[in-house]
């Protein structure tokens, strides 16, 4: 991935992630530690909800979008954090087996009034298994302008 500031980030433009496969065994172990609900712990009980068998905690879908977002190489040249997510959708459950892969679009961009060499850029996720969209969100992230010279 080249070098990218906030000029780079022109609205509409798009960005792929690594696939991310998930695992029974990691669905489990995420959920004992963060969301611990029958559904997303035990097979067994899994199979008597509406569900009708395991699936993954929305906030490990979360976790794994974000984590693609930062390892696809986006924000490592300027990246300086942000203010927040917004807009959270669970579409549909994820299932072990799937393999996630999450699209990055640039929604807006704006210079920072009070400290001019950053701007913020609101990105749109959309994550989605073989089946289709599972997750939807938007993050806001401060990137800073490209550096004189």
């Amino acid at each position: 991935m080249p070098e990218l500031y906030f000029e780079d980030f022109t609205i509409g433009r798009v960005f792929e992630t690594e696939p991310w496969p998930l695992s029974q065994d990691a669905i489990i172990a995420y959920a004992r530690r963060y969301d611990p609900q029958p559904y997303h712990i035990d097979p067994a009980a899994a199979e008597r909800t509406r569900f009708g068998g395991l699936i993954a905690s929305g906030f490990h879908s979360v976790a794994i979008a974000s984590g693609q977002f930062v390892r696809s190489g986006i924000l490592a040249a300027a990246g300086m954090g942000g203010p927040g997510m917004d807009d959270i959708r669970w579409l549909a459950p994820v299932r072990p087996g799937d393999v996630l892969r999450t699209t990055v679009t640039v929604r807006s961009a704006r210079v920072s009034q009070s400290k001019p060499d950053r701007g913020v850029v609101t990105f749109a996720l959309e994550t989605a298994s073989d089946a289709g969209t599972v997750l939807t969100l938007t993050v806001a992230v401060i990137i800073g302008l490209r550096p004189a010279g």
